[in-house]
């Protein structure tokens, strides 16, 4: 006899089965609680606001890589999750419309996500801001190797330019194109899915609230309590995980194995 789903998992799939448009907002990090993150790159760490700063990048190169690379290997090495698969097999049967990601691991590409709206920009790269030239970070170690004062640097004829990660530093802007991207695929939604997301900094923890100011159903997955809780129409609380992969098997076919 197959095992009955959870009403609010129910309640989920027939929520998003009924709507064209759903739009997920994925955390920092997939499936993980609150603060589980590395010390280093939780929200307000003393260290990550200090060391990995525009300020730290722009005065002293050198010491903001020594601080900043290990922690890019760190993200370099993770591996897509169940949660990163279903979201991908839900956009694949158009039941996820798109996705907003504050993840800077790209573990939803590969899993196979087309083009999500990395609104932190993305750590696996490094890039010059003078001629635009990027480079890989196994690439970004050899220049650190090779640099006097380990600060690698573009190696296009005559820039010698100090690189820069890929993602947002602590104090600088998010990306303006991805911001503004999000900011309209949220005007458009249907249904807005938020997983794992504190909710706490602007100009993305807003987002939400365009979805309700248009009457748009909000739903909440994650460990942590938010300010929007008391106005979502579902609220789920645990890792995204197991729920998103639950939801797959109850809304689409079981895949045969390979």
């Amino acid at each position: 006899m197959a095992t009955k789903a959870p009403p609010d998992l129910e309640a989920l799939a027939a929520l998003i089965l009924s709507c064209r448009r759903t739009l997920v907002l994925g955390g920092l990090r997939m499936g993980a609680p609150a603060g589980s993150e590395s010390p280093a790159l939780r929200e307000g760490a003393p260290d990550w606001a200090e060391r990995a700063s525009l300020e730290a990048f722009l005065t002293e190169p050198g010491h903001f890589w020594a601080y900043y690379y290990p922690i890019a290997q760190s993200i370099a090495a993770r591996e897509p999750g169940p949660g990163h698969r279903a979201i991908a097999r839900l956009q694949e049967a158009g039941l996820v419309w798109a996705l907003i990601t504050q993840a800077v691991d790209r573990l939803h590409q590969r899993a196979g996500s087309p083009e999500p709206v990395e609104v932190y920009g993305q750590a696996l790269i490094a890039r010059c801001d003078r001629c635009g030239e990027r480079y890989g970070l196994p690439e970004v170690g050899v220049l650190m190797e090779a640099s006097p004062d380990g600060a690698p640097r573009c190696t296009a004829p005559g820039c010698a330019y100090p690189l820069r990660p890929g993602g947002t530093l602590w104090n600088e802007p998010l990306p303006e194109a991805a911001v503004a991207r999000a900011w309209a695929l949220a005007g458009e939604a249907d249904c807005f899915v938020a997983l794992d997301c504190e909710l706490r900094t602007a100009p993305i923890a807003l987002l939400p609230a365009v979805a309700l100011r248009r009457e748009v159903p909000l739903v909440l997955i994650g460990h942590s309590p938010t300010r929007y809780d008391r106005y979502a129409r579902l609220v789920i609380r645990g890792s995204s995980e197991p729920v998103l992969d639950a939801l797959t098997e109850l809304v689409l076919p079981r895949r045969p194995d390979p």
